[in-house]
C-alpha cells in the first residue's frame, strides 16, 4: 500500500506498482534528460514525450517505490501496456509528485481571499 505522506503513489501499469519520486530522483531525471522537471511535465501534457523519457521517469519512480527494475524490465512493461497508457500514468505520477497533497485539506473551511 502506498503512503501519500511519504510521496508514494500507486501506478497501474501491467500491474499496480508503488512509486515515489524524491527530490534526488527528480534531479537525476533532470540531469539525464537535460530539462527541468516542470518543463518535462509540460511536454508530457502536450504529448511531446519519447519512450526513453518514459523509461527514465519510470526507472526512478519504481526504484523509489522499492522495486528493483532495470531499463529492460521497464521496456517490457511499456511494451505490455502501450505507449499511450504509460505516458498517461507517467503524467499522473509527475502531477502527483509536484502537487501539494495537503493543499485541499488546508483550504477546507477557510475563507477564500477575494480581490
Amino acid at each position: 500500500m502506498a503512503n501519500p505522506l511519504k510521496g508514494e503513489v500507486l501506478v497501474p501499469l501491467d500491474k499496480e506498482y508503488k512509486c515515489r519520486l524524491t527530490i534526488d530522483h527528480c534531479i537525476k531525471i533532470e540531469n539525464e534528460l537535460g530539462k527541468g522537471i516542470l518543463e518535462l511535465t509540460t511536454e508530457i501534457s502536450q504529448a511531446k514525450i519519447t519512450i526513453s523519457t518514459l523509461v527514465t521517469v519510470l526507472k526512478y519512480a519504481l526504484r523509489g517505490g522499492g522495486n528493483d527494475f532495470q531499463d529492460k524490465d521497464i521496456h517490457k512493461i511499456i511494451q505490455n501496456v502501450g505507449i499511450v497508457t504509460a505516458s498517461t500514468e507517467v503524467a499522473k505520477l509527475l502531477a502527483a509528485t509536484l502537487s501539494d497533497p495537503d493543499s485541499e485539506e488546508d483550504n477546507e473551511g477557510k475563507p477564500q481571499a477575494t480581490g
